[in-house]
């Protein structure tokens, strides 16, 4: 995957499309039997994996400096915690991912117990994960790879 992303940022995300159909019809040109074989499926799902966003706390619309704005909360692992519990929330229901929600909702988790709130981010660590392994699932799927 390392070299797939090398490649991408020396040739650029808007030719990387260009360069694929050029491989497909330089093979075409050659009338080689298969246009797409498996390498070149693998590779396309690759690029597509490569290029998708990572699902994050960074998708949030409210970040760790902003909850320590709206409260002394220091940096550490408490803020961690409440931004993968918000990340919960909003990868269960994208209407909450606004700023006033996630604003209300960090206040409401920073006054729940270490423990409760270590439950929480963990219950959002995993969904996280989870729904990475569905989208690269989906992507090899897309692609007739895996």
């Amino acid at each position: 995957l390392a070299a797939v992303r090398r490649t991408i940022v020396r040739i650029g995300e808007d030719h990387i499309e260009d360069l694929l159909n050029l491989r497909v019809c330089d093979r075409i040109g050659m009338g080689r039997p298969k246009e797409q074989p498996f390498r070149f499926r693998k590779y396309k799902a690759m690029v597509d994996e490569a290029l998708r966003d990572p699902i994050s706390v960074k998708l949030l619309k409210i970040n760790g400096d902003r909850i320590m704005q709206l409260t002394d909360e220091k940096p550490g692992k408490r803020l961690g915690y409440v931004l993968h519990a918000l990340l919960e929330e909003a990868l269960d229901d994208a209407s909450k991912n606004t700023e006033e929600h996630m604003e209300k909702r960090a206040l409401e988790l920073l006054q729940l117990p270490e423990n409760e709130l270590l439950e929480l981010a963990e219950a959002g660590k995993r969904r996280q994960a989870e729904e990475e392994a569905t989208a690269l699932k989906d992507i090899k799927r897309e692609h007739k790879v895996g």
